[in-house]
């Protein structure tokens, strides 16, 4: 800036401290203009509005923009002051009712920019009356100066990426990363304990408890790295395109010294997009990333049933895992204990695939030069990370940390499992090893007392087999 502009700005800072809100603003006035009200009028559908967080953004955008448009000199000093302090004003909150418009609306999110337009402008004419007395010649548009070099189609994607990957960092992979620490937690506390493994529901190789929890972990790691690398397309905003694009309107590089601002401000690696007319008429990037909440939810998913299946009982199912009795589990049967961490995180992944598909159908259904599903797609994204993150941290802190193993159960079901003569067959072959598992399960003998019964061992001698197989079989699985 120049040294008047700074002069300009302190003047400015000293102006805004001397000013009251109450005396600005009344909560029960009215500072949205036509434009708002026609679309509270014609879009009274449902009761979903944008998120604070969003309408914060869009803010921002409008604060750079006008800053980018005082350096073209496309806006005078008191002009820029003016927008410069109704966006400050409007990010220290309180002014959320301002923003009543509904999410079904016009799918380029064209009335909720004109809305923020609109409250912007309302505060700034009312900032200029009280420090310049407020002449004809001050008077600022909500489109001709808050939304100036700008169009509804370049700004509302713009604020849609910023805020996911904004809501991303800061919630998102905190979470991811609280459950993280937590199955390693558990690693370690149930290390060298063994239990057996199953597939298809039945009987398999036994295999470490821990091995279980760093299974559950790599998976949810692996789609973490799916979440961050579908951001580096997030990261792609489509300011400085205008209405198609083109880039009509706005002054040249415009756009991405906004974006270079708004990557400061929210310590992110923004950039423009190197395709303005893909950015504005496509969310190939939203779709991507939706997908890997999708893949983060079809874990979490398999997750909350293994912690289910594993703690079913007490006394007739699993029962290998006690998982934390949170709170009473029936209206009616005392003393019940249900997996309801489990459940709940069970449901949000199922909405996750709801939003998913949505957002899915959106992003193919954009027409020609704009996607027009805009709206509804920001509205699922942000319900699918909002949800994750609450139902990833509840679970970490309710089911994760407290999990215990039931030993005595354990043991008994290893004492039972027939598939670890699977160890011996490199020895005994397929055929005879399968023999004398039949012939256990048939008659609910062990496997030694069928090999015994089968003339094959004597019962000591195929207990030692065993034993010594297991021996090798699990201190090669400890050292992997």
């Amino acid at each position: 800036m120049t040294d008047n502009q700074n002069k300009n700005q302190m003047a400015t800072e000293i102006q805004k401290n001397d000013l009251k809100l109450s005396s600005l603003t009344p909560e029960d006035e009215t500072l949205w203009g036509a434009q708002t009200q026609l679309s509270l009028q014609n879009f009274n559908i449902g009761e979903h509005v944008f998120s604070s967080r969003f309408i914060d953004v869009l803010v921002s955008i409008k604060l750079y923009c006008a800053i980018v448009n005082h350096d073209y000199k496309l806006l005078n000093d008191d002009q820029y002051n003016a927008i410069s302090y109704a966006c400050d004003e409007l990010s220290q909150g309180g002014y959320y009712h301002q923003f009543p418009l509904r999410i079904w609306q016009t799918g380029s999110g064209t009335q909720t920019n004109m809305n923020v337009n609109e409250v912007i402008a309302s505060l700034a004419n009312k900032y200029n009356h009280r420090i310049n007395g407020g002449t004809a010649g001050d008077f600022l548009h909500p489109n001709d100066h808050v939304n100036m070099s700008q169009s509804s189609n370049d700004v509302f994607p713009t604020a849609m990426h910023i805020v996911v990957a904004k809501m991303t960092m800061e919630k998102l992979i905190p979470a991811i990363e609280i459950m993280e620490n937590e199955f390693q937690n558990k690693e370690i506390e149930f290390k060298n304990l063994n239990t057996v493994g199953r597939t298809h529901l039945m009987d398999a190789l036994p295999i470490s408890s821990s091995a279980l929890l760093l299974a559950h972990n790599s998976q949810i790691l692996a789609a973490k790295k799916s979440i961050e690398e579908s951001l580096i397309a997030v990261y792609q905003l489509a300011l400085g395109g205008t209405a198609v694009g083109s880039g009509a309107n706005a002054p040249t590089l415009f756009g991405k010294k906004v974006i270079s601002l708004l990557a400061k401000q929210y310590q992110l690696p923004l950039v423009q997009h190197p395709n303005l007319y893909a950015a504005v008429s496509g969310e190939g990037a939203l779709l991507r990333f939706s997908g890997a909440l999708k893949e983060l939810a079809a874990t979490l998913f398999k997750v909350a049933n293994d912690f289910r299946l594993l703690g079913s009982g007490p006394r007739c199912g699993l029962n290998e895992w006690r998982l934390p009795a949170n709170e009473a589990g029936s209206s009616i049967m005392p003393g019940k204990v249900n997996p309801t961490q489990c459940e709940a995180l069970s449901m949000v992944c199922l909405q996750v695939f709801g939003n998913d598909l949505t957002v899915s159908m959106a992003s193919a259904n954009g027409q020609l030069q704009l996607n027009t599903y805009r709206p509804v797609i920001i509205h699922n994204i942000l319900e699918s990370i909002d949800l994750l993150t609450d139902a990833m941290t509840s679970f970490s802190e309710s089911a994760i940390h407290e999990l215990a193993l039931n030993h005595i159960q354990i043991n008994t079901n290893m004492s039972r499992n027939l598939s670890v003569v699977t160890l011996l067959t490199p020895r005994l072959g397929y055929t005879v090893a399968a023999k004398i598992a039949k012939k256990a399960n048939q008659d609910n003998i062990s496997l030694a007392d069928a090999a015994e019964a089968l003339g094959l061992f004597s019962q000591y001698e195929f207990q030692h087999l065993i034993q010594e197989q297991l021996s090798i079989y699990f201190k090669s699985i400890e050292t992997e």
